[in-house]
Formats: C-alpha cells, structure tokens, sequence
C-alpha cells in the first residue's frame, strides 16, 4: 500500500505540473472537434498491484488442523498430532498490463469504453504456522506462497467527462470486467517422504468478475490525447478452491482486488 500511495503522489505531482502548463496556452485548443467524432481506438499501458481481499474463518487460530477439526475433511500433515495456521496475510509484488481500448461516444459528456487488457502479476500468501510433533514439541514456521497470476480482462465502462478546459479534461468512470486467470489452475503437486501427494500451493478458480471505478485526465496535444488514469477493481466472486489443505482451511472467503495506474494514448 505504501508503494501505491507514493505512485498516487508522483501522478498528482505530474498532473500539477501539465495542467498549469496547459492552462497558459488559453488562445491554442488542439483537436477542438476530437469529442463530436463518434469512435476512439487506442492503447493503454499500466502498472498494476494485484492483492487479495481475505475473509477468515472466525477463531480460525485455535482450531487444531487435524482430519476431525477443520471443515471439509483431512487436512492434517504425516508425522504431526496437529498445527494451526496463527496468522494470514496477503502480500502484493509490481505488474503491468497491456490493453486496446474502444471508445464510443454516447452523448456530450459521456462515452462507452471497451478494453481488452492483457495483466501480469504475482500475488503472495504468508502464512504463520504451529506444528506439534509427536514428541510435544512445537515449531514455529513462516511459509510464504507466490501465486502467479495472468489475467484476460474485458471491461466495460461508462465514462463522464467535464467540459475541457482549454486542453485539459477531468473524469470518472464506472464499470464491470469479467476475467479468466490463464495461470490459476497450476497446482505444483509434491510427494512427501511416505509417497503421499499433496497440493502445495494455493489454488484459485479460473473466471472471475469485478467492480471498477477511477478517475483520470485527458491531455490534448496536436497529435493524440493522452490520459492519466487511476482505477481500483473489486471481484464479486469467491475464487478460492479447497484443494490446498492448511493453505485454505482458514480462509471462508478469498476475492481479487486490483490497483492500477495507466498510461493511454488515443
């Protein structure tokens, strides 16, 4: 969060230091009749922060992980009485995405947007873990799981745009974007010493679909209009899979949220 919030500010900085430039050219309007055309093409480029919006079981700590305690079955590890997870976060690593963007004009201030993204990240889950072995010992462990992440993406949004000040534009934008993980499905199987095989990583569902809303700037220059965009994404569904033993037998709820700073040019 805190990375997120030093980009906000580097983009605030730079959109302070445009808009006053703009604003000195009063008399020069580049592309005045470039919002009366009834189609936009374009392409986007961004950096991303992919993370997970978690809902744990309640007192998940003080449940003993054995095959009689926790929902769903055998969770329990060979050569263990018990363990319980004491501690979940998520944890989120840089990414970026790259799109084409469709725009039709639907009004004097309004447009529908279409664009086809292409998103590369990595989410990760760390895990705090107790295990008590058969001789009464316990043993703390940090496990920290990477779950790589390739998103399709297709959202749909309505865009408001202000009335442009000389060649500077301000809006907001609201919308939906189904998704597929092309990754989501890579279970890196493991053996143990006994030959039992287990899953070893946190698995989630494939399809997903989410709430968008941002803000950004347009910027008018004799060529091309570029915007500086902001947005935030919300998955309605829950994505996660009970295949993973511990790394899923705290958790009630697992939803994707996105943070994602733009770059379009138009």
């Amino acid at each position: 969060m805190k990375k997120a919030l030093k980009i906000i500010a580097i983009a605030l900085l730079f959109c302070t230091l445009v808009i006053p430039a703009q604003a000195q050219r009063r008399a020069l309007h580049y592309l005045p009749n470039y919002e009366n055309e009834p189609y936009h093409f374009g392409f986007l480029l961004a950096y991303n922060q992919m993370m997970y919006s978690v809902k744990t079981l309640e007192n998940y700590q003080n449940m003993p992980l054995d095959a009689d305690s926790w929902p769903n079955g055998n969770y329990s590890i060979p050569n263990t009485l018990n363990l319980y997870v004491y501690n979940i976060e998520t944890q989120q690593t840089p990414g970026f995405t790259v799109g084409i963007i469709g725009s039709k004009r639907l009004g004097r201030y309004f447009d529908l947007r279409f664009i086809p993204t292409l998103s590369f990240s990595e989410r990760r889950m760390r895990y705090d873990i107790a295990i008590k072995g058969k001789n009464g010992q316990i043993d703390y462990r940090t496990f920290t799981k990477s779950i790589g992440t390739t998103f399709v993406e297709f959202p749909l949004n309505i865009k408001y745009r202000s009335k442009r000040y000389n060649n500077i534009g301000a809006y907001v934008f609201v919308g939906v974007s189904p998704k597929i993980d092309l990754a989501s499905q890579k279970n890196n199987k493991m053996t143990d010493a006994e030959g039992n095989e287990f899953i070893n990583n946190l698995v989630t569902k494939r399809f997903d679909c989410a709430a968008e809303i941002g803000t950004g700037f347009d910027i008018y220059n004799q060529w091309f209009k570029m915007g500086i965009e902001l947005k935030m994404s919300y998955g309605f569904l829950n994505i996660m899979k009970g295949e993973a033993f511990v790394y899923t037998a705290p958790i009630d709820q697992l939803r994707n949220k996105l943070f994602q700073l733009s770059l379009i040019f138009e």
